[in-house]
């Protein structure tokens, strides 16, 4: 084999394991955007990479190490920062992207004892983001708690596969897939609290575990058959403790009454003063039409005298 064909076919299976590598989230491309890399277990985190792909080479972005730093490539720096919040938050963040930006993004994280732990991010233009849909089977919960989904699905024959997803305006994370053999893959952000049954051929069950303020989202099942997709969808909202509703419900209450008081003095003051200003007026003409009759009164007086002495 010569070395044009030999490098053609290492493309081509570098090609081919990029394009069936499991994507843990995808986002839309806009100027300023987050790629979320947030370790979920407890451990000592040496060093974190950020990787591109574009299928025929891989490009390095930045290397954050926590005692060396942060080292952004050239072609990346003022365009990109770490806010470092956290040695577990090792998120990405564009302020001034482009449509080169467009691809695959591994963050890899370095950590003892656990070893490497990886997640791959897609960035899609726009119009290849298919976005929340219609909300609909609400469920409600409290952060903490647990959430958990069923999607019954009949699409007449074998199910080849089921994914779930987690779904907010600009970003797609996968929960878990499960395959025809039951097997599943989980995304990175899932799989330390996502409880899941493979195998059934009528419906999915999924457990989410822990639920915390980013869960509270839109979420969808789709199925897949030979012939047939299926898709439901699923809102989580979060529910008021018992005792804060009866506070907020008792403070609408308070608010209602007060304003209706004030409305009610606003209404007593304003009628009060036009009822004064009334007065006032009406006094006012009373004094000036009471000299002209006084006059007219003198004058008629005058005239009758004057005739009556002739």
């Amino acid at each position: 084999m010569d070395h044009v064909t030999f490098l053609v076919v290492a493309l081509q299976l570098y090609g081919t394991n990029v394009e069936g590598k499991f994507v843990d989230s995808t986002v839309k491309l806009t100027e300023k955007m987050k790629l979320d890399c947030v370790y979920p277990k407890r451990a000592m985190i040496i060093q974190t990479s950020w990787v591109k792909s574009n299928l025929t080479h891989k490009e390095n972005i930045a290397v954050v190490h926590p005692i060396y730093g942060i080292h952004i490539e050239d072609n990346y720096k003022g365009r990109i920062h770490f806010q470092n919040d956290s040695s577990e938050d090792n998120s990405l963040y564009f302020i001034k992207s482009t449509l080169e930006d467009v691809g695959l993004y591994f963050c890899s994280i370095q950590t003892y004892p656990d070893g490497i732990w990886e997640k791959v991010i897609q960035i899609v233009q726009p119009d290849a983001f298919e976005g929340p849909e219609k909300e609909n089977n609400p469920v409600f919960t409290e952060p903490g708690g647990n959430v958990t989904f069923t999607c019954p699905y009949n699409i007449g024959g074998s199910v080849q596969q089921v994914m779930w997803e987690r779904i907010k305006a600009d970003r797609i994370d996968s929960i878990v897939l499960c395959n025809t053999l039951g097997e599943k893959s989980f995304g990175s952000d899932f799989e330390e609290r996502t409880l899941v049954d493979c195998t059934p051929e009528a419906s999915s069950t999924i457990i989410l575990q822990n639920i915390t303020a980013s869960d509270f989202a839109m979420y969808r099942c789709v199925a897949t058959g030979r012939n047939k997709t299926y898709a439901m969808s699923f809102t989580v909202a979060a529910t008021l403790d018992h005792q804060w509703f009866i506070i907020y419900i008792a403070g609408g209450i308070s608010a209602a009454f007060l304003l209706l008081v004030f409305l009610l003095i606003i209404c007593i003051t304003t009628a009060y003063h036009k009822k004064k200003k009334r007065k006032r007026i009406t006094q006012a003409l009373a004094k000036a039409l009471y000299p002209t009759q006084t006059r007219v009164r003198s004058a008629g007086i005058y005239l009758y005298s004057v005739l009556y002495i002739s």
